[in-house]
């Protein structure tokens, strides 16, 4: 050690401010290693006076103290006010023995060995031996610069740091924590295991267990112990169980602090998974999956740490919805719990929803029937009102289940169980549903005309408008897709109004005759026997021969394919509609894809693209100032999922010239068994009465359009209507329930209100939200996550907080889960009374 350094240090000492009522400082320095006897003497401290203790022998020949008493003389009489450094190079001896004791009660010590030197470097305490022990016992930990800088980050109030503290610091510094909390330093560790081997290199393990003991009331000698008992105390807490009896051994300590410390670091998205992966590889060796299997299934909906409560969940709604043992409310109230906790919510969504499919699909079989009608304009309201969401969920569930298939998670078992519920909705919906619904609707054909027909769309919607107005045109867009925009429309466009109605296609509902349709009616011509479609005598194919159909009718008109406006720069957009009245937009994903055999397959899946791309344009055109956006199709789809029978392909007679695979023409009336034959100007159309298809070459008979059901001829027409005065979409409001005044429990219920209703019409939408106690601005229970999506004003939803820790007060805040704004508060007083260590 440098005699430089001494110097200075001794030097800080001794201009250090004397604490009243003391005039001087006076430190002891033994150095029974006699490491600085030769330099003691040239110190030349600046105000500061050098005694040494001296010894020699008596006549005895013992070794005596020869100076002590003028030493103590010298201070207390001689020259009381001076500082003094008395030097020994003997070791301190015991207080009976030591002259001098009464001197160094009041008076400071000095160690110059390389604990003491790090002590002064640190700036702590030197006159804490306890700290001095810590170093000596950890000299490897200080040898290193870096240890030492992050050690000093850490470290607060250094004149107040004790020796556990200081222990603390070692512990965080060696596992990688920027703070001396022991729950920070285990999550570390539980992160990554390897640290512990650190943890044993720089301060050893038992220090860590005896904090892990002080922190949870858990006695362990090895981490994995620690693990399997936080495992299984936490997944019981959550679940407000009794430990099963082979796992009782392990649940222990202070359940409700080790419940708030686990689920905390569940909740955090930036080591959720992690802690899970470390969860299910000490779950296989404690059969946590067996254990999971063994609970009823209100208890697995509520679980929230292993994935098996989702597995498990999952098969039993398909064992029970197979076994059509289904009670409606509580499946759905299960998958909720699912969707609005489970950690693995993005992994399983996609079955929640399929399951969500079937549950209403079989809710609606239950006591489903056609109802009988003598008018097709009947048949229309029922379909727009009710029968259009069974091709809904019929396409929502085959979307969910390609996914899932597709996937390659299912287990042989689930993919057994899951195939038998596809059969059944396969037979509702082609047997029961289609075939029903669609001869029904083939007998009132006649009377087609009293219902809003496509081809007066321009005459009534476009031609009176005085505004900038925008019709989007999808090719193959059916109803039942069109609704499903109108409602995100509803829940994500600010708008005055959006509205949806059904328009009923020419025959065949087919593009050709669709697109000329929706042109304005000027020498409209509509031959499809002899495939002639015009309007003043311009053919109608072009997007360039529309836009100059539409220029007949309003000179400020244009028409574009909807990639080419999309992909355009937002200046080029701007440039675009400026000027104009009238503009077409049209859009090709669902006809194009689906009505090619090797597409078809992709039909439902295209049809989400389709609600993604207009979705996405109205934002686009609205956000540009359009406050009038028309959304409409030239014609809908029949799709199934099956391949079709040889049993439901129709061979036409030869005098038939067959044009589509729902449709063929003749120039004279034919009855045609299995079909409907229509009277058109100069020719006949045959069409399927069911949903049987034309035999023709080639193949893709899934996907079809071009004959007389429901879903082929009804086609949707929304309006969108925007401005400055524009409804803002709002979430539903929350609101605290006053049914308790203070905390008397660990495990508390609370209750909240949804004030208003989830509604598309008045621009109400559903709410996540998050709830939570919490000690000033530390959360001190678990997290519960909830959906509010009730329809009705004033529902209540009932969830229970586990309050962690002591507290005089806590509030409950109420937040919302995406903007993390805090919706409600309220502050209650704890009572809880006695507190066991198990609490």
């Amino acid at each position: 050690m440098e005699n430089e350094k001494i110097k200075k240090m001794l030097e800080y000492r001794f201009n250090l401010v004397v604490e009243f009522p003391k005039k001087r400082r006076i430190i002891f320095w033994y150095d029974d290693k006699k490491e600085f006897k030769e330099i003691i003497n040239d110190l030349n401290l600046e105000n500061v006076k050098i005694l040494t203790i001296d010894k020699g022998t008596n006549r005895r020949g013992d070794v005596i103290n020869t100076n002590l008493f003028k030493i103590k003389y010298t201070l207390e009489y001689l020259d009381p006010n001076s500082n003094y450094l008395i030097y020994s190079e003997y070791p301190k001896p015991a207080d009976n023995e030591n002259y001098l004791i009464d001197i160094e009660k009041y008076s400071e010590y000095f160690v110059a060995d390389k604990s003491a030197m790090i002590i002064e470097e640190l700036g702590l305490d030197r006159l804490n031996y306890s700290l001095i022990e810590v170093i000596k016992n950890n000299m490897d930990f200080f040898a290193n610069k870096e240890r030492k800088e992050k050690l000093l980050k850490i470290l607060k109030e250094l004149s107040k740091v004790d020796a556990r503290d200081l222990k603390l610091s070692i512990l965080a510094v060696s596992v990688g924590v920027k703070n001396i909390d022991i729950c920070e330093i285990i999550k570390a560790i539980l992160i990554d295991r390897k640290k512990i081997d650190f943890v044993n290199k720089w301060i050893g393990q038992e220090f860590l267990y005896e904090q892990i003991k002080l922190r949870f009331s858990v006695e362990v000698d090895n981490f994995d112990k620690f693990i399997k008992i936080i495992l299984v105390t936490n997944l019981y807490a959550e679940l407000q169980e009794d430990p099963h009896k082979n796992l009782d051994k392990y649940y222990m300590g202070r359940v409700n602090e080790i419940y708030f410390f686990v689920n905390s670091m569940l909740q955090n998205k930036q080591v959720s998974k992690k802690i899970r992966e470390t969860f299910e590889e000490f779950g296989k060796e404690l059969e946590i999956e067996k254990r999971i299997s063994e609970l009823n299934p209100d208890v697995i909906a509520q679980g929230i740490s292993f994935e098996d409560f989702d597995k498990n969940m999952i098969r039993y709604l398909l064992e029970n919805i197979k076994s059509e043992v289904i009670d409606y409310e509580k499946y759905s109230e299960y998958i909720n719990m699912r969707l609005d906790n489970s950690l693995w919510k993005d992994k399983y969504k996609t079955y929640y929803k399929m399951l969500i499919s079937i549950i209403k699909l079989y809710s609606i079989k239950e006591n489903f029937f056609i109802k009988e009608r003598e008018e097709l304009s009947q048949i229309f309201k029922d379909y727009t009102e009710n029968y259009y969401k069974i091709d809904r969920l019929y396409r929502d569930f085959y979307y969910y289940y390609d996914n899932i298939k597709n996937s390659g998670e299912l287990d042989s078992k689930d993919t057994l169980i899951l195939n038998q519920i596809e059969q059944k909705i396969s037979y509702f919906y082609e047997r029961e549903y289609l075939e029903e619904l669609l001869s029904l609707w083939a007998e009132n054909m006649d009377s087609r005309f009293n219902i809003l027909q496509q081809k007066d769309f321009y005459k009534i919607f476009i031609e009176p408008n005085d505004v900038r107005t925008v019709v989007i045109i999808s090719d193959g867009l059916r109803f039942e897709v069109g609704k499903e925009i109108a409602e995100k429309a509803r829940r994500e466009i600010n708008s005055k109004d959006i509205n949806l109605r059904g328009m009923l296609t020419s025959l065949p509902s087919i593009t050709s005759v669709g697109m000329l349709n929706l042109l304005p009616d000027i020498d409209r011509v509509c031959d499809p026997f002899n495939k002639k479609f015009s309007v003043s005598g311009i053919n109608t194919y072009s997007t360039e021969n529309r836009e100059k159909i539409l220029k007949l009718s309003v000179e400020e008109s244009s028409a574009i394919q909807f990639y080419n406006f999309k992909t355009m720069a937002r200046g080029e957009q701007e440039n675009y509609i400026k000027g104009k009245k009238v503009i077409y937009i049209y859009h090709d994903t669902i006809d194009q894809t689906s009505d090619k055999p090797k597409g078809e397959s992709e039909t439902f899946e295209v049809c989400k693209k389709a609600v993604d791309d207009i979705l996405g344009m109205m934002k686009l055109l609205s956000s540009l100032g359009i406050v009038n956006i028309f959304v409409t199709s030239d014609h809908g789809f029949l799709y199934e999922r099956k391949i079709i029978e040889e049993y439901n392909k129709l061979e036409l007679d030869e005098n038939i010239l067959v044009e589509g695979k729902r449709y063929g023409f003749s120039d004279k009336f034919i009855e045609e068994n299995g079909c409907t034959t229509v009277k058109f100007d100069n020719f006949y159309g045959i069409f399927p009465t069911k949903n049987q298809r034309i035999k023709k070459n080639g193949g893709g008979l899934q996907f079809v359009h071009g004959g007389i059901s429901p879903q082929e001829m009804i086609v949707p027409l929304i309006q969108f209507v925007g401005g400055v005065n524009s409804k803002k979409i709002e979430k539903v409001g929350v609101k605290i329930r006053e049914n308790i005044r203070k905390i008397t429990s660990n495990i508390t219920k609370f209750s909240i209100y949804q004030l208003d209703g989830v509604s598309s019409k008045v621009k109400i939408k559903e709410r996540e939200i998050v709830a939570c106690l919490y000690d000033g601005d530390i959360k001190v229970s678990n997290e519960v996550k909830m959906r509010l999506n009730s329809i009705e004003e004033n529902t209540q939803y009932d969830f229970r907080l586990t309050l962690s820790g002591e507290h005089d007060t806590v509030t409950l805040k109420i937040m919302d889960l995406e903007t993390e704004n805090i919706l409600d508060s309220k502050e209650y007083s704890v009572n809880i009374g006695i507190i066991s260590e198990f609490d």
